[in-house]
């Protein structure tokens, strides 16, 4: 049995899919398996997806079942009912695996299981945004975080690992449950459950090409403007994005909450009672957020620092005079 089983969710992913299962093939660590499931794609996936496990039937396991999931979320929790190693990644069919991540995020686990004997552990990586062609789009992304952002707390009304920066050892995948209506993303339902009972780890290093191509079933949201480019009016659109970005955040954050509430409250359903006194305070908190009372929602929102998160803000502000007379040739 393989150390590791990477879980593959594939739908109409022909463009990109060999791409991707060739970058875990190259790998530098080897004992894993990769297991992939289509969920009736109408394009060639399910021919790309037989042609490699015929090349490569001891690496790779095409899973065949009758169920329909429509979505990745649930594909990845069907995937997960095959898991059999002692540790999961969940995989994409469209981003690109630099060599080390399988090798580097199983160190970190290691040394985080050592650490925390008999403990869920979830481990996340850094990624860099890439378009379609691999080339760079954005900074790094989930390399800056303090550990405060991904406490319990902080993480119940936004997440900050994406499933496939994502590694988790038995104790963490095997208790997950099985999907349900109200799991509306399984990356930020696996890491609030290690979170909440274990620990989460991050890797300050950008492991994986995150592609954006238009047909993302989940994309990156990339809102930074280019300092200092173009003629004025572009400059002034830039300034005004600056100025408002904060409050189109707290926006973000604020839809985001609602969004995944119905999924923070299947949350306290499932795991009440296995709890701590400290993590289930925590989670009532954020739930008064929803609470009838505007005073009590007040109160939640005082608690909730992700609804001020303004730490850049005065940075930003400094970067206006850039973004009006950036990019000046000297006369």
């Amino acid at each position: 049995m393989a150390q590791i089983d990477i879980l593959l969710a594939a739908y109409n992913g022909e463009k990109f899919i060999a791409e991707q299962i060739d970058s875990i093939l190259a790998q530098t660590f080897q004992d894993f398996r990769l297991v992939i499931r289509d969920d009736g794609s109408n394009d060639k996936t399910p021919e790309i997806i037989e042609d490699y496990a015929n090349k490569y039937p001891d690496k790779i396991q095409v899973i065949h079942d009758d169920a329909v999931c429509k979505h990745p979320t649930k594909n990845f929790f069907q995937l997960m009912k095959y898991a059999q190693a002692d540790y999961v990644m969940f995989s994409d069919q469209d981003d690109y695996w630099l060599p080390y991540k399988v090798q580097i995020t199983l160190d970190y686990m290691k040394k985080a299981e050592r650490d925390n004997p008999n403990k869920p552990v979830l481990i996340f990586t850094g990624l860099q945004i890439v378009d379609e062609n691999l080339k760079s789009m954005d900074d790094l992304m989930s390399l800056d975080f303090p550990e405060s952002r991904y406490t319990f707390m902080e993480l119940l009304p936004c997440n900050c690992a994406a499933g496939c920066t994502q590694m988790m050892n038995r104790e963490c995948y095997s208790n997950l449950g099985e999907f349900h209506e109200n799991i509306r993303l399984h990356d930020w339902w696996t890491i609030l459950y290690a979170a909440a009972f274990g620990v989460v780890i991050r890797v300050p290093m950008a492991l994986i090409l995150y592609r954006q191509h238009g047909n993302n079933a989940i994309g990156a949201s990339i809102d930074r403007p280019q300092v200092g480019e173009g003629g004025i009016l572009k400059k002034i659109a830039s300034v005004l994005r600056l100025i408002t970005r904060p409050v189109r955040k707290v926006k973000s954050i604020i839809h985001k909450a609602w969004y995944m509430r119905g999924q923070n409250e299947f949350f306290k359903t499932s795991y009440s009672d296995k709890m701590s006194n400290e993590r289930l305070s925590e989670l009532n908190e954020y739930l008064e957020l929803f609470s009838d009372s505007i005073i009590t929602r007040f109160r939640a929102m005082r608690k909730l620092r992700n609804l001020y998160q303004f730490e850049h803000y005065i940075g930003r502000i400094s970067r206006l005079l850039l973004v009006l007379f950036g990019n000046r040739k000297e006369k």
